[in-house]
């Protein structure tokens, strides 16, 4: 049985999808850009963004974005954002995110899903290996 209600993400959840980010972050963004852009994903038919609710209340979410990589010569599904709020967790919520997302990338003939998360997010990194993922690459980052 679902722990939550999970629904497609719209223009009229900006402040609730810019609370998760914030706290996903543990910092607070420029609303007005956080607003600019992320309606313009919205409008991108490979960004997807999925809710989760309990009780009503916006409790997670996710946001998977489809690409034809080069380098596998075929379609992959990256996990951008995923996050919980804080009273949620531990109730599978993420979980069924997850689920979401990799159904989603099968059904568009992905040939795998990948995310990356901060090295200092060890309890985030023992939920994606238990939900199978390995960690197979290194990401480099550089400031501009």
């Amino acid at each position: 049985m679902p722990v939550c209600e999970l629904r497609r993400a719209t223009t009229e959840d900006s402040d609730a999808v810019y609370a998760l980010i914030c706290e996903l972050k543990q910092h607070a963004f420029d609303r007005h850009a956080f607003i600019v852009g992320f309606t313009a994903n919205l409008s991108d038919p490979n960004l997807r963004y999925q809710l989760a609710q309990r009780d009503g209340e916006v409790v997670g979410m996710i946001g998977l974005h489809l690409q034809f990589h080069l380098h596998h010569v075929n379609w992959i599904g990256e996990i951008q954002e995923l996050v919980v709020m804080p009273q949620a967790r531990g109730l599978g919520v993420g979980s069924q995110l997850l689920a979401w997302a990799e159904a989603q990338a099968r059904e568009a003939g992905a040939e795998m899903t990948e995310l990356s998360t901060n090295v200092t997010r060890v309890d985030a990194h023992r939920f994606y290996q238990r939900e199978g993922y390995t960690q197979s690459h290194f990401r480099f980052t550089k400031p501009l």
